[in-house]
């Protein structure tokens, strides 16, 4: 499933760090801002500019797993310094099927940086099985070679494997994210459990 949220009205962005007389003013309007997965399994991000700033320098595009989570740089994407409006395209390669991705972004000039005061989000569809998973469940085991776990929320995570081993991999607090874990039997049954509300067993590799 596709999340999509297009962001058309005009946003004022002002630098906000030190005094006015320290810092240039990072000033411009943000038309658009949108985030699509595309045919290839990427994420494409659109932004419109309807009015640049000369003292920006870069743009910075941060990317999470909550949207009031934490927020880490994904990439950096040099100014052009255009009259009017301005069109800026970038490709999350990066993207795993069946995440959903939550990005910002950040006007940056050679002292200072501010930040859009939007939150995007969107996820490359993984298919129309997660191996009986419910896609909306908070804590998903995901397609591939390895054995990875999606925590769509912080909590208390347990993943305990039954098959063919007994072998607890992980019993501790999390934020959310992506976990890797020792994949080292060619089929496995894990027990995934989120606090006292979520748990689930899942047979890996994903059928």
């Amino acid at each position: 499933m596709i999340v999509l949220r297009m962001f058309f009205a005009l946003i004022l962005l002002v630098g906000t760090s030190a005094r006015a007389e320290e810092m240039p003013e990072l000033a411009t309007l943000l038309a658009l801002f949108s985030a699509n997965a595309s045919d290839h399994g990427n994420i494409r991000l659109n932004w419109t500019l309807d009015q640049q700033s000369p003292t920006v320098v870069k743009f910075r595009i941060y990317r999470g797993y909550e949207e009031l989570g934490n927020f880490s740089v994904l990439s950096e994407i040099p100014f052009r310094g255009e009259s009017g409006q301005a069109d800026y395209l970038y490709q999350d390669t990066s993207a795993i099927p069946g995440v959903t991705y939550f990005y910002k972004l950040a006007a940056q000039g050679q002292l200072n940086e501010s930040i859009f005061p939007v939150v995007i989000s969107a996820a490359v569809p993984v298919g129309s099985t997660l191996g009986g998973q419910n896609a909306e469940s908070p804590a998903l085991v995901l397609p591939g070679e390895k054995l990875r776990v999606y925590l769509k929320q912080a909590g208390h995570l347990r993943v305990e494997r039954s098959a063919p081993d007994k072998k607890l991999l992980v019993d501790t607090l999390l934020t959310a994210g992506i976990y890797e874990f020792d994949a080292s039997a060619p089929s496995q049954t894990i027990m995934l459990k989120l606090g006292d509300s979520f748990e689930k067993t899942v047979t890996w590799p994903l059928q």
